[in-house]
């Protein structure tokens, strides 16, 4: 369900009266599109008269606009390619007429992943693209405005140990027995995570809607709110089973793509830690469909698990776990 929804008549009411007036000193023509492809957010495509075609999103969460802003401001000063924003309105006038704030960015043509008919073809892409962001790295991790020099691991306990608990409540296939073994093979890697002192810039949000190619073939990361400096394999696993779900040969082909731009020293410091964050992510998978599956009961016939399923999360974990 969206957190915003607007009529076509108070979304004019807002291009007219509050965005044309700081955008452009004579306002043109204009006319837009509102979509559906916000989850959370709405998103109009508006289209003004000699000016380049624009994304107007609409959020309930003035932090979430702030950090939308902040994630694409600092992904283009890296290089990495990301629309750019023209506007931001987190005034408090406009959030109480309309319930909202405000982002404006540019509207990049292309197709989003989900659109493309054979997603092998993007493997090599990606995985320049995204090994390319992930050697963007400092030694704080977290958000890319904060961020903390110690402490993730027990960062990591405390999501584990909320995630475990969450399967128990609401995963029938997932007792309690389990959750005490998977949480004793977590604190095996204690001394292998405690030990990272640098972390990568990471997406953490990398699925089909959110890369987008032009027909340049140049690769655009939308949706930047969440950006984040984590251990590079979360948005590795992340992106694997977006992309592919379990299928091995496309997984085989995007392992190969992706490790072919790290250095061998990179590959080994990658190599010690990716079992656990493997599992880490599909824990998170797993939790999540759970979860899911518990508020829609009886509703579940037509349902379609994003990207796994809560059996197949759960089987693969069993497969890293037995090793």
């Amino acid at each position: 369900m969206k957190e915003v929804t607007l009529s076509h008549q108070q979304i004019d009411t807002y291009i007219k009266e509050y965005f044309l007036p700081h955008l452009l000193p004579d306002p043109p023509a204009y006319h837009f599109e509102l979509t559906d492809k916000g989850q959370r957010s709405t998103i109009i495509y508006l289209f003004l008269e000699e000016f380049k075609p624009l994304v107007l999103k609409g959020t309930k969460k003035k932090r979430k606009a702030l950090q939308m802003w902040e994630g694409n401001r600092h992904l283009r000063s890296h290089g990495i390619k990301a629309p750019e924003i023209i506007y931001i309105d987190c005034n408090r006038k406009p959030f109480k007429q309309f319930g909202c704030y405000f982002v404006c960015e540019e509207k990049i043509e292309g197709k989003i992943c989900e659109e493309l008919e054979h997603t092998t073809d993007f493997l090599p892409l990606a995985a320049e693209v995204f090994t390319r962001m992930h050697s963007i790295k400092r030694a704080r991790w977290g958000r890319i405005g904060h961020g903390k020099q110690f402490g993730f691991w027990g960062y990591l306990q405390g999501k584990i140990k909320e995630k475990l608990a969450c399967l128990i409540t609401h995963g029938r296939l997932f007792s309690e027995k389990q959750g005490e073994r998977y949480w004793n093979w977590f604190m095996s890697y204690k001394d292998i995570i405690s030990s990272y002192k640098s972390f990568s810039l990471s997406h953490c949000d990398p699925h089909l809607h959110n890369v987008l190619i032009n027909d340049a073939h140049d690769v655009y990361l939308l949706d930047n709110e969440s950006l984040r400096y984590l251990p590079q394999a979360i948005d590795f696993f992340k992106l694997q089973y977006h992309f592919f779900q379990d299928d091995a040969e496309k997984t085989r082909r995007w392992q190969e793509a992706y490790l072919a731009y790290l250095s061998d020293k990179e590959i080994n410091e990658f190599n010690a830690s990716k079992d656990f964050f493997h599992c880490y992510v599909l824990l998170d998978f797993a939790q999540s469909e759970a979860y899911t599956l518990s508020r829609i009961k009886g509703t579940t016939e037509n349902y379609l698990p994003y990207p796994l399923s809560f059996e197949k999360a759960r089987d693969l974990m069993e497969e890293l776990i037995k090793g």
